[in-house]
Protein backbone atom coordinates (compact mmCIF):
# COMPACT_ATOMS: atom_id res chain seq x y z
CA UNK A 1 0.00 0.00 0.00
CA UNK A 2 1.49 3.11 -1.25
CA UNK A 3 1.54 5.80 1.81
CA UNK A 4 -0.18 9.08 1.04
CA UNK A 5 1.97 11.95 3.39
CA UNK A 6 -0.32 14.91 2.30
CA UNK A 7 -3.54 12.81 0.99
CA UNK A 8 -7.12 13.58 0.63
CA UNK A 9 -8.24 13.36 4.48
CA UNK A 10 -5.38 15.93 5.49
CA UNK A 11 -6.02 18.31 2.86
CA UNK A 12 -10.13 17.78 3.73
CA UNK A 13 -9.19 18.55 7.37
CA UNK A 14 -7.12 21.40 6.82
CA UNK A 15 -9.65 22.94 4.53
CA UNK A 16 -11.99 22.25 7.02
CA UNK A 17 -9.95 23.65 9.91
CA UNK A 18 -9.47 26.82 8.11
CA UNK A 19 -13.24 27.07 8.03
CA UNK A 20 -13.29 26.68 11.29
CA UNK A 21 -10.83 29.26 12.27
CA UNK A 22 -13.08 31.97 10.14
CA UNK A 23 -16.44 30.66 11.69
CA UNK A 24 -14.37 31.38 15.03
CA UNK A 25 -12.88 34.86 13.95
CA UNK A 26 -16.77 35.81 12.41
CA UNK A 27 -18.43 34.56 16.03
CA UNK A 28 -15.70 37.01 17.65
CA UNK A 29 -16.11 39.98 15.55
CA UNK A 30 -19.90 39.93 16.19
CA UNK A 31 -19.93 39.28 19.71
CA UNK A 32 -17.72 42.36 19.90
CA UNK A 33 -19.71 44.14 17.49
CA UNK A 34 -22.63 43.42 19.34
CA UNK A 35 -21.30 44.79 22.77
CA UNK A 36 -19.96 48.15 20.69
CA UNK A 37 -23.64 48.31 19.16
CA UNK A 38 -25.09 47.85 22.69
CA UNK A 39 -22.92 50.19 24.35
CA UNK A 40 -24.25 52.68 21.67
CA UNK A 41 -27.65 52.16 21.51
CA UNK A 42 -27.15 52.93 25.77
CA UNK A 43 -25.68 55.97 24.87
CA UNK A 44 -28.42 57.07 22.37
CA UNK A 45 -31.06 56.11 25.16
CA UNK A 46 -29.00 57.91 27.85
CA UNK A 47 -28.76 61.36 25.66
CA UNK A 48 -32.46 61.08 24.52
CA UNK A 49 -33.65 60.91 28.39
CA UNK A 50 -30.97 63.67 28.88
CA UNK A 51 -32.26 65.83 26.10
CA UNK A 52 -35.88 65.14 27.37
CA UNK A 53 -34.99 66.42 30.89
CA UNK A 54 -33.10 69.66 29.89
CA UNK A 55 -35.47 70.35 27.64
CA UNK A 56 -38.02 69.83 30.41
CA UNK A 57 -35.86 72.53 32.50
CA UNK A 58 -35.48 75.20 30.13
CA UNK A 59 -39.65 75.10 29.38
CA UNK A 60 -40.15 75.81 33.30
CA UNK A 61 -37.39 78.53 33.09
CA UNK A 62 -38.99 79.85 29.89
CA UNK A 63 -42.34 79.52 31.80
CA UNK A 64 -41.32 81.66 34.68
CA UNK A 65 -39.12 84.07 32.69
CA UNK A 66 -43.06 84.72 30.92
CA UNK A 67 -44.48 85.05 33.81
CA UNK A 68 -41.97 87.72 35.32
CA UNK A 69 -42.19 89.24 31.94
CA UNK A 70 -46.42 89.81 32.47
CA UNK A 71 -45.50 91.67 35.87
CA UNK A 72 -43.50 94.15 34.16
CA UNK A 73 -41.93 96.74 37.07
CA UNK A 74 -44.66 95.62 39.99
CA UNK A 75 -43.58 93.11 42.73
CA UNK A 76 -45.30 89.01 42.46
CA UNK A 77 -48.08 88.88 45.09
CA UNK A 78 -47.70 85.66 47.20
CA UNK A 79 -49.85 83.92 44.99
CA UNK A 80 -47.44 84.08 42.55
CA UNK A 81 -45.20 83.64 44.18
CA UNK A 82 -46.01 79.87 44.83
CA UNK A 83 -46.56 79.59 41.58
CA UNK A 84 -42.35 80.61 40.98
CA UNK A 85 -41.77 77.84 43.34
CA UNK A 86 -43.58 75.53 41.71
CA UNK A 87 -41.52 76.17 38.48
CA UNK A 88 -38.55 75.93 40.79
CA UNK A 89 -40.08 72.43 42.18
CA UNK A 90 -40.33 70.79 38.77
CA UNK A 91 -37.25 72.47 37.77
CA UNK A 92 -35.01 70.82 40.50
CA UNK A 93 -36.74 67.22 39.92
CA UNK A 94 -35.68 67.53 36.52
CA UNK A 95 -31.72 68.62 37.89
CA UNK A 96 -31.71 65.91 40.32
CA UNK A 97 -33.47 63.10 37.46
CA UNK A 98 -30.17 64.09 35.05
CA UNK A 99 -27.35 64.46 38.49
CA UNK A 100 -28.96 60.72 38.97
CA UNK A 101 -27.64 59.60 34.86
CA UNK A 102 -28.45 56.22 34.17
CA UNK A 103 -28.10 52.82 36.04
CA UNK A 104 -25.34 51.35 35.88
CA UNK A 105 -22.45 52.58 33.92
CA UNK A 106 -22.78 56.49 32.25
CA UNK A 107 -22.31 55.20 28.65
CA UNK A 108 -21.55 59.02 27.86
CA UNK A 109 -17.95 60.19 26.48
CA UNK A 110 -15.98 61.68 29.02
CA UNK A 111 -15.81 65.26 27.41
CA UNK A 112 -19.81 65.22 27.70
CA UNK A 113 -19.96 64.38 30.99
CA UNK A 114 -17.35 67.00 32.26
CA UNK A 115 -19.52 69.78 30.58
CA UNK A 116 -22.24 68.39 31.10
CA UNK A 117 -21.44 68.01 35.12
CA UNK A 118 -20.19 71.88 34.74
CA UNK A 119 -23.48 72.99 33.46
CA UNK A 120 -25.16 71.12 35.62
CA UNK A 121 -23.76 72.73 39.03
CA UNK A 122 -24.43 76.19 37.65
CA UNK A 123 -28.14 75.35 37.09
CA UNK A 124 -28.02 73.78 40.72
CA UNK A 125 -26.69 77.12 41.82
CA UNK A 126 -29.12 79.30 39.46
CA UNK A 127 -32.09 77.32 41.03
CA UNK A 128 -31.13 77.76 44.77
CA UNK A 129 -30.33 81.67 43.95
CA UNK A 130 -34.29 81.71 42.73
CA UNK A 131 -35.59 80.00 45.42
CA UNK A 132 -34.08 82.57 48.08
CA UNK A 133 -34.78 84.93 45.86
CA UNK A 134 -38.14 84.16 45.47
CA UNK A 135 -38.84 83.79 49.28
CA UNK A 136 -37.46 87.64 49.70
CA UNK A 137 -39.37 88.73 46.90
CA UNK A 138 -35.76 90.20 45.39
CA UNK A 139 -36.15 92.93 42.90
CA UNK A 140 -33.38 90.85 41.03
CA UNK A 141 -35.38 88.20 40.52
CA UNK A 142 -36.40 88.65 36.59
CA UNK A 143 -32.45 89.22 36.01
CA UNK A 144 -31.41 85.88 37.76
CA UNK A 145 -34.31 83.82 35.98
CA UNK A 146 -32.97 85.14 32.86
CA UNK A 147 -29.08 83.62 33.42
CA UNK A 148 -31.02 80.65 34.85
CA UNK A 149 -32.80 80.40 31.28
CA UNK A 150 -29.52 81.08 29.59
CA UNK A 151 -27.89 78.07 31.14
CA UNK A 152 -30.54 76.04 30.28
CA UNK A 153 -31.09 76.53 26.83
CA UNK A 154 -26.98 76.02 26.56
CA UNK A 155 -27.30 72.47 28.51
CA UNK A 156 -30.24 71.60 26.23
CA UNK A 157 -28.88 72.17 22.94
CA UNK A 158 -25.72 70.69 24.32
CA UNK A 159 -27.64 67.62 24.90
CA UNK A 160 -29.34 67.81 21.85
CA UNK A 161 -26.23 67.88 19.66
CA UNK A 162 -24.74 65.08 21.69
CA UNK A 163 -27.90 63.22 20.97
CA UNK A 164 -27.61 63.74 17.42
CA UNK A 165 -24.08 62.50 17.63
CA UNK A 166 -24.73 59.46 19.52
CA UNK A 167 -27.06 58.27 17.17
CA UNK A 168 -24.64 59.12 14.09
CA UNK A 169 -21.97 57.10 15.84
CA UNK A 170 -24.49 54.03 16.05
CA UNK A 171 -25.00 54.10 12.41
CA UNK A 172 -21.16 54.39 11.72
CA UNK A 173 -21.03 51.63 14.05
CA UNK A 174 -23.77 49.61 12.48
CA UNK A 175 -22.21 50.13 8.80
CA UNK A 176 -19.03 48.97 10.40
CA UNK A 177 -20.17 45.65 11.84
CA UNK A 178 -22.14 45.30 8.77
CA UNK A 179 -19.21 45.73 6.48
CA UNK A 180 -17.19 43.40 9.11
CA UNK A 181 -19.80 40.57 8.82
CA UNK A 182 -20.42 41.01 5.54
CA UNK A 183 -16.40 40.52 4.63
CA UNK A 184 -15.52 37.65 7.22
CA UNK A 185 -18.76 35.56 5.30
CA UNK A 186 -17.75 36.62 2.28
CA UNK A 187 -13.95 34.84 2.95
CA UNK A 188 -15.79 32.11 4.72
CA UNK A 189 -18.19 31.53 1.65
CA UNK A 190 -14.81 31.30 -0.95
CA UNK A 191 -13.13 29.07 1.43
CA UNK A 192 -16.40 27.16 1.40
CA UNK A 193 -16.56 27.45 -2.07
CA UNK A 194 -13.10 26.28 -3.00
CA UNK A 195 -13.57 23.48 -0.14
CA UNK A 196 -16.67 22.33 -2.32
CA UNK A 197 -14.39 22.07 -5.64
CA UNK A 198 -12.18 20.22 -3.62
CA UNK A 199 -14.46 17.81 -2.60
CA UNK A 200 -16.07 17.41 -6.29
CA UNK A 201 -12.80 17.11 -7.76
CA UNK A 202 -11.07 15.10 -5.47
CA UNK A 203 -14.12 12.67 -4.36
CA UNK A 204 -17.52 13.26 -6.23
CA UNK A 205 -15.71 13.35 -9.87
CA UNK A 206 -13.74 10.05 -9.35
CA UNK A 207 -16.53 8.68 -7.72
CA UNK A 208 -18.34 9.17 -10.36
CA UNK A 209 -15.61 7.65 -12.97
CA UNK A 210 -15.66 4.49 -10.43
CA UNK A 211 -19.38 3.62 -10.58
CA UNK A 212 -19.39 3.77 -14.80
CA UNK A 213 -16.32 1.85 -14.49
CA UNK A 214 -18.53 -0.86 -12.17
CA UNK A 215 -21.65 -0.29 -14.33
CA UNK A 216 -19.14 -1.22 -17.53
CA UNK A 217 -17.83 -4.16 -16.17
CA UNK A 218 -21.11 -5.50 -14.52
CA UNK A 219 -21.97 -5.40 -18.46
CA UNK A 220 -18.99 -7.42 -19.41
CA UNK A 221 -16.43 -4.69 -20.57
CA UNK A 222 -14.10 -6.38 -17.90
CA UNK A 223 -11.37 -4.58 -20.07
CA UNK A 224 -12.39 -1.20 -18.82
CA UNK A 225 -10.26 1.19 -16.89
CA UNK A 226 -11.17 4.27 -14.97
CA UNK A 227 -8.59 7.33 -15.12
CA UNK A 228 -5.99 8.31 -12.06
CA UNK A 229 -5.72 11.66 -11.41
CA UNK A 230 -4.35 11.57 -7.70
CA UNK A 231 -1.93 10.10 -5.68
CA UNK A 232 -4.19 9.94 -2.76
CA UNK A 233 -6.48 7.71 -0.74
CA UNK A 234 -8.81 7.89 -3.86
CA UNK A 235 -6.25 7.46 -6.31
CA UNK A 236 -5.30 4.36 -4.97
CA UNK A 237 -8.83 3.18 -4.89
CA UNK A 238 -8.75 4.04 -8.53
CA UNK A 239 -5.66 1.46 -8.95
CA UNK A 240 -6.86 -1.31 -6.97
CA UNK A 241 -9.90 -0.80 -9.28
CA UNK A 242 -8.14 -1.25 -11.98
CA UNK A 243 -5.81 -3.93 -10.70
CA UNK A 244 -9.00 -5.86 -9.88
CA UNK A 245 -10.61 -4.77 -13.22
CA UNK A 246 -7.26 -6.96 -14.90
CA UNK A 247 -7.51 -9.75 -12.44
CA UNK A 248 -11.23 -10.20 -13.31
CA UNK A 249 -10.34 -10.11 -17.03
CA UNK A 250 -8.05 -12.68 -16.57
CA UNK A 251 -10.28 -15.29 -14.44
CA UNK A 252 -12.88 -14.55 -17.03
CA UNK A 253 -10.39 -15.13 -20.29
CA UNK A 254 -9.18 -18.34 -18.50
CA UNK A 255 -12.84 -19.70 -17.67
CA UNK A 256 -14.28 -18.88 -21.18
CA UNK A 257 -11.19 -21.51 -22.15
CA UNK A 258 -12.30 -23.68 -19.93
CA UNK A 259 -15.88 -23.17 -20.29
CA UNK A 260 -15.00 -23.39 -24.59
CA UNK A 261 -12.96 -26.89 -23.51
CA UNK A 262 -15.89 -28.34 -21.55
CA UNK A 263 -18.36 -27.68 -23.70
CA UNK A 264 -16.68 -28.91 -27.09
CA UNK A 265 -16.53 -32.11 -25.09
CA UNK A 266 -20.52 -31.73 -23.39
CA UNK A 267 -21.25 -31.26 -26.93
CA UNK A 268 -19.18 -34.59 -28.41
CA UNK A 269 -20.68 -36.40 -25.21
CA UNK A 270 -24.20 -35.60 -26.14
CA UNK A 271 -24.23 -35.93 -29.33
CA UNK A 272 -23.31 -39.52 -29.04
CA UNK A 273 -25.79 -39.90 -25.70
CA UNK A 274 -28.46 -38.18 -28.89
CA UNK A 275 -26.91 -40.54 -31.82
CA UNK A 276 -27.09 -43.70 -28.79
CA UNK A 277 -30.64 -42.76 -28.02
CA UNK A 278 -31.97 -42.07 -31.41
CA UNK A 279 -30.26 -45.35 -32.77
CA UNK A 280 -31.98 -47.17 -29.67
CA UNK A 281 -35.52 -46.00 -30.84
CA UNK A 282 -35.17 -46.40 -34.15
CA UNK A 283 -33.66 -50.05 -33.17
CA UNK A 284 -36.66 -50.47 -31.53
CA UNK A 285 -39.37 -49.06 -33.40
CA UNK A 286 -38.46 -50.50 -36.56
CA UNK A 287 -37.68 -53.77 -35.20
CA UNK A 288 -41.38 -53.95 -34.63
CA UNK A 289 -42.35 -53.83 -37.73
CA UNK A 290 -39.75 -56.09 -39.65
CA UNK A 291 -40.59 -59.09 -36.90
CA UNK A 292 -43.80 -59.09 -38.19
CA UNK A 293 -42.50 -58.72 -41.72
CA UNK A 294 -39.93 -61.82 -41.06
CA UNK A 295 -42.77 -63.43 -39.13
CA UNK A 296 -45.28 -63.34 -41.79
CA UNK A 297 -42.57 -64.34 -44.58
CA UNK A 298 -41.74 -67.79 -42.47
CA UNK A 299 -45.09 -68.50 -42.06
CA UNK A 300 -45.82 -68.19 -45.73
CA UNK A 301 -42.31 -70.08 -46.48
CA UNK A 302 -43.56 -72.97 -44.58
CA UNK A 303 -46.81 -73.19 -45.91
CA UNK A 304 -45.80 -72.78 -49.37
CA UNK A 305 -43.44 -75.87 -48.40
CA UNK A 306 -45.98 -78.11 -47.19
CA UNK A 307 -48.41 -77.15 -50.20
CA UNK A 308 -51.13 -75.87 -47.25
CA UNK A 309 -51.29 -72.31 -48.68
CA UNK A 310 -54.68 -70.87 -49.43
CA UNK A 311 -55.05 -68.25 -52.09
CA UNK A 312 -56.97 -66.16 -48.90
CA UNK A 313 -53.96 -67.28 -46.17
CA UNK A 314 -51.26 -65.93 -48.80
CA UNK A 315 -53.52 -62.45 -49.11
CA UNK A 316 -53.65 -62.35 -45.61
CA UNK A 317 -49.66 -62.78 -45.06
CA UNK A 318 -49.05 -60.27 -47.71
CA UNK A 319 -51.83 -57.84 -46.72
CA UNK A 320 -49.72 -58.09 -42.81
CA UNK A 321 -46.51 -57.83 -44.98
CA UNK A 322 -47.26 -54.57 -46.62
CA UNK A 323 -49.44 -53.06 -43.71
CA UNK A 324 -45.84 -52.99 -41.72
CA UNK A 325 -43.98 -51.81 -44.32
CA UNK A 326 -45.90 -49.40 -44.95
CA UNK A 327 -45.74 -48.75 -40.80
CA UNK A 328 -41.78 -49.07 -41.17
CA UNK A 329 -42.14 -46.15 -43.71
CA UNK A 330 -44.12 -43.76 -41.42
CA UNK A 331 -41.32 -44.32 -39.04
CA UNK A 332 -38.86 -43.11 -41.15
CA UNK A 333 -40.77 -40.28 -42.60
CA UNK A 334 -41.77 -38.66 -39.47
CA UNK A 335 -38.03 -38.96 -38.53
CA UNK A 336 -36.95 -37.01 -41.42
CA UNK A 337 -39.66 -34.76 -40.80
CA UNK A 338 -37.96 -34.69 -37.48
CA UNK A 339 -34.99 -34.09 -37.99
CA UNK A 340 -35.23 -31.62 -40.80
CA UNK A 341 -33.83 -28.26 -40.18
CA UNK A 342 -35.55 -25.74 -42.36
CA UNK A 343 -39.01 -24.25 -41.89
CA UNK A 344 -39.84 -23.20 -45.57
CA UNK A 345 -41.11 -20.18 -46.46
CA UNK A 346 -42.90 -17.81 -44.04
CA UNK A 347 -46.03 -16.03 -45.02
CA UNK A 348 -48.83 -14.59 -43.70
CA UNK A 349 -51.98 -16.64 -42.87
CA UNK A 350 -55.00 -16.74 -40.33
CA UNK A 351 -56.24 -18.85 -37.76
CA UNK A 352 -59.64 -19.27 -39.80
CA UNK A 353 -59.09 -20.29 -43.27
CA UNK A 354 -56.33 -22.62 -41.39
CA UNK A 355 -58.68 -24.36 -38.89
CA UNK A 356 -61.19 -24.57 -42.39
CA UNK A 357 -58.34 -26.85 -43.48
CA UNK A 358 -57.79 -28.87 -40.63
CA UNK A 359 -62.04 -29.43 -40.32
CA UNK A 360 -61.66 -31.28 -43.64
CA UNK A 361 -59.37 -33.58 -42.68
CA UNK A 362 -60.63 -34.19 -39.14
CA UNK A 363 -64.17 -34.34 -40.28
CA UNK A 364 -63.59 -38.42 -40.68
CA UNK A 365 -61.66 -39.31 -37.48
CA UNK A 366 -64.19 -37.14 -35.79
CA UNK A 367 -67.24 -38.50 -36.83
CA UNK A 368 -65.83 -41.91 -36.36
CA UNK A 369 -65.42 -41.36 -32.64
CA UNK A 370 -68.81 -39.03 -32.44
CA UNK A 371 -66.60 -36.19 -31.14
CA UNK A 372 -67.43 -32.66 -31.37
CA UNK A 373 -64.57 -30.31 -32.72
CA UNK A 374 -64.97 -26.68 -30.72
CA UNK A 375 -63.12 -23.96 -32.63
CA UNK A 376 -63.41 -20.37 -30.41
CA UNK A 377 -60.93 -17.53 -32.62
CA UNK A 378 -61.18 -14.57 -30.81
CA UNK A 379 -62.56 -11.63 -33.40
CA UNK A 380 -59.85 -8.91 -35.29
CA UNK A 381 -57.38 -11.77 -34.25
CA UNK A 382 -54.40 -10.44 -36.22
CA UNK A 383 -52.29 -12.68 -38.84
CA UNK A 384 -49.81 -14.45 -38.13
CA UNK A 385 -46.36 -14.77 -40.30
CA UNK A 386 -44.71 -18.04 -40.67
CA UNK A 387 -45.00 -22.02 -42.40
CA UNK A 388 -48.36 -22.41 -42.39
CA UNK A 389 -48.16 -26.28 -43.25
CA UNK A 390 -45.63 -26.53 -40.05
CA UNK A 391 -48.30 -24.84 -38.18
CA UNK A 392 -50.89 -26.82 -39.34
CA UNK A 393 -48.60 -29.67 -38.68
CA UNK A 394 -48.54 -28.55 -35.69
CA UNK A 395 -52.30 -28.53 -34.95
CA UNK A 396 -53.06 -32.16 -36.53
CA UNK A 397 -50.66 -33.74 -34.30
CA UNK A 398 -52.59 -32.29 -30.76
CA UNK A 399 -56.02 -32.23 -32.24
CA UNK A 400 -55.16 -36.30 -33.02
CA UNK A 401 -53.65 -37.03 -29.69
CA UNK A 402 -56.32 -35.04 -28.10
CA UNK A 403 -58.94 -37.27 -30.59
CA UNK A 404 -57.19 -40.38 -29.16
CA UNK A 405 -57.26 -39.30 -25.59
CA UNK A 406 -61.18 -38.48 -25.55
CA UNK A 407 -63.90 -40.65 -24.66
CA UNK A 408 -66.69 -41.14 -27.53
CA UNK A 409 -69.25 -38.08 -27.38
CA UNK A 410 -66.68 -35.51 -25.31
CA UNK A 411 -65.39 -32.40 -27.01
CA UNK A 412 -61.80 -31.36 -28.31
CA UNK A 413 -62.02 -27.79 -28.01
CA UNK A 414 -59.45 -25.11 -29.74
CA UNK A 415 -58.82 -21.72 -28.75
CA UNK A 416 -57.26 -18.76 -30.23
CA UNK A 417 -56.70 -15.38 -28.45
CA UNK A 418 -54.37 -12.67 -28.15
CA UNK A 419 -51.78 -12.23 -25.31
CA UNK A 420 -49.87 -9.06 -25.39
CA UNK A 421 -47.25 -9.57 -28.30
CA UNK A 422 -47.97 -13.15 -29.11
CA UNK A 423 -51.02 -15.31 -30.32
CA UNK A 424 -52.11 -18.35 -28.01
CA UNK A 425 -53.70 -21.25 -29.30
CA UNK A 426 -54.67 -24.18 -26.67
CA UNK A 427 -55.69 -27.11 -27.90
CA UNK A 428 -57.68 -29.27 -24.75
CA UNK A 429 -59.47 -32.71 -24.53
CA UNK A 430 -61.50 -34.62 -21.84
CA UNK A 431 -59.03 -37.50 -21.46
CA UNK A 432 -57.44 -38.92 -18.52
CA UNK A 433 -54.71 -36.01 -18.27
CA UNK A 434 -50.73 -36.44 -18.87
CA UNK A 435 -49.05 -37.73 -15.18
CA UNK A 436 -46.90 -35.01 -13.72
CA UNK A 437 -44.22 -37.26 -13.78
CA UNK A 438 -44.57 -37.79 -17.37
CA UNK A 439 -44.98 -33.90 -18.37
CA UNK A 440 -41.04 -33.42 -18.73
CA UNK A 441 -40.12 -35.79 -21.35
CA UNK A 442 -43.77 -35.79 -23.68
CA UNK A 443 -41.38 -34.16 -25.94
CA UNK A 444 -38.48 -36.64 -25.58
CA UNK A 445 -38.29 -38.45 -29.23
CA UNK A 446 -39.45 -41.41 -29.04
CA UNK A 447 -41.55 -41.44 -26.30
CA UNK A 448 -44.99 -42.22 -26.16
CA UNK A 449 -47.65 -43.06 -23.54
CA UNK A 450 -49.76 -45.12 -26.27
CA UNK A 451 -49.44 -48.69 -26.66
CA UNK A 452 -47.06 -50.42 -28.65
CA UNK A 453 -47.57 -50.35 -31.77
CA UNK A 454 -50.21 -47.31 -31.55
CA UNK A 455 -47.52 -44.32 -31.97
CA UNK A 456 -43.94 -43.16 -33.24
CA UNK A 457 -43.12 -41.12 -30.10
CA UNK A 458 -42.24 -38.37 -32.63
CA UNK A 459 -45.55 -36.34 -32.94
CA UNK A 460 -44.94 -34.04 -30.07
CA UNK A 461 -40.91 -34.12 -30.39
CA UNK A 462 -41.92 -32.59 -34.07
CA UNK A 463 -44.44 -30.53 -32.75
CA UNK A 464 -41.60 -29.07 -30.04
CA UNK A 465 -39.70 -28.12 -33.22
CA UNK A 466 -41.54 -26.54 -35.02
CA UNK A 467 -42.90 -24.46 -32.49
CA UNK A 468 -39.46 -23.57 -30.83
CA UNK A 469 -38.04 -22.78 -34.70
CA UNK A 470 -41.11 -19.92 -35.29
CA UNK A 471 -39.62 -18.42 -32.03
CA UNK A 472 -42.68 -19.77 -29.98
CA UNK A 473 -43.00 -22.17 -26.68
CA UNK A 474 -45.40 -25.04 -25.57
CA UNK A 475 -46.39 -25.89 -22.94
CA UNK A 476 -48.58 -28.65 -21.04
CA UNK A 477 -50.79 -28.29 -18.66
CA UNK A 478 -53.22 -30.86 -16.49
CA UNK A 479 -57.22 -29.22 -16.52
CA UNK A 480 -58.23 -31.56 -13.98
CA UNK A 481 -60.78 -32.87 -16.37
CA UNK A 482 -57.84 -33.53 -19.64
CA UNK A 483 -54.52 -32.17 -20.54
CA UNK A 484 -54.15 -28.54 -22.50
CA UNK A 485 -51.20 -28.22 -24.62
CA UNK A 486 -50.83 -23.98 -24.94
CA UNK A 487 -48.82 -22.62 -27.91
CA UNK A 488 -47.58 -18.67 -28.03
CA UNK A 489 -46.37 -17.85 -31.31
CA UNK A 490 -45.20 -14.23 -31.44
CA UNK A 491 -46.93 -11.83 -33.90
CA UNK A 492 -44.01 -10.71 -36.12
Amino acid sequence: MRVVRFGFGARVAAAFGALALLLVALGIEVSLSVEDIHIEVRRVMEEHREEAFSRDILHEMTMFKGRMESLGDSRPSNEQRESFRAFMREAERCLIELESGPIGDDPSREEHVESESRLLGALRDDIGTLQRAIDANSPELAELVEVARRHAYVLNEEMREESRNTGTAMREEARRVRLAVLATTAVALAVLALLSWMFWRSVVKPVQALRAGVKRISGGDLGHRVPVHSNDEVGELAREFNRMSDELHGMRTGLEQRVEERTREFVRAARLAGLGTMAAGIAHEINNPLASIASCAEGLERRLAKGAVDGEAQREYLRIIAKEAYRAHEITSRLLDFARAENGVRVSFGAEELMRELRVLLEHRLRSRQLELDVQIETELPRLSGNPSEVKQVLLNLIHNAIDASPQGGRVMVRWTREGGDVRTEVEDQGPGIPVELRERIFDPFFTTKEPGQGTGLGLAIVHRIVTAHRGRVDVLDTGHGALFRIQLPLE
